[in-house]
């Protein structure tokens, strides 16, 4: 019985895509141009069912730390769902000097203060601005 409702639910899940109605994904006009359609779908890492997999492509603004390397800004890709603690971890692997910094740095997502869990999409700017002391 268990199997049953499991291929009727999958195959509804089929018709829905083939029709364009999840993904307003175009409509095939043959039915091989269908099949193909919904299993270019179905394998796609963007629309694939039942996983995380699509991916943010985030751009990080480094203010005030040329000092310590020598990019002012740079693209990271992330898997989603994609958030601002998964950023740090990436820029703190590739830049690990500035491992003791993050903690106390301003970090702005699309130019709102934002924290560790805050969710990011493609094409957000994360702006990180490290604490300035002085007298």
């Amino acid at each position: 019985m268990l199997k049953l409702l499991a291929f009727a639910a999958i195959g509804g899940g089929i018709a829905l895509l083939s029709s364009g109605f999840l993904f307003n994904a175009p409509k095939a006009t043959s039915g091989e141009d269908q099949q193909k359609s919904v299993s270019t779908l179905l394998t796609s890492s963007t629309y694939a069912i039942g996983t995380n997999s699509a991916s943010a492509k985030v751009k990080a603004v480094y203010f005030q730390m040329t000092s310590y390397f020598d990019t002012k800004e740079e693209y990271f890709v992330l898997r989603g769902p994609a958030t601002l603690g998964q950023l740090m971890s990436d820029v703190v692997a590739k830049h690990p000097v500035i491992s003791g910094m993050v903690p106390s740095m301003m970090v702005l997502v699309d130019g709102r203060p934002a924290n560790s869990d805050t969710p990011l999409n493609d094409g957000d700017e994360v702006d990180f601005i490290p604490t300035i002391s002085g007298g």
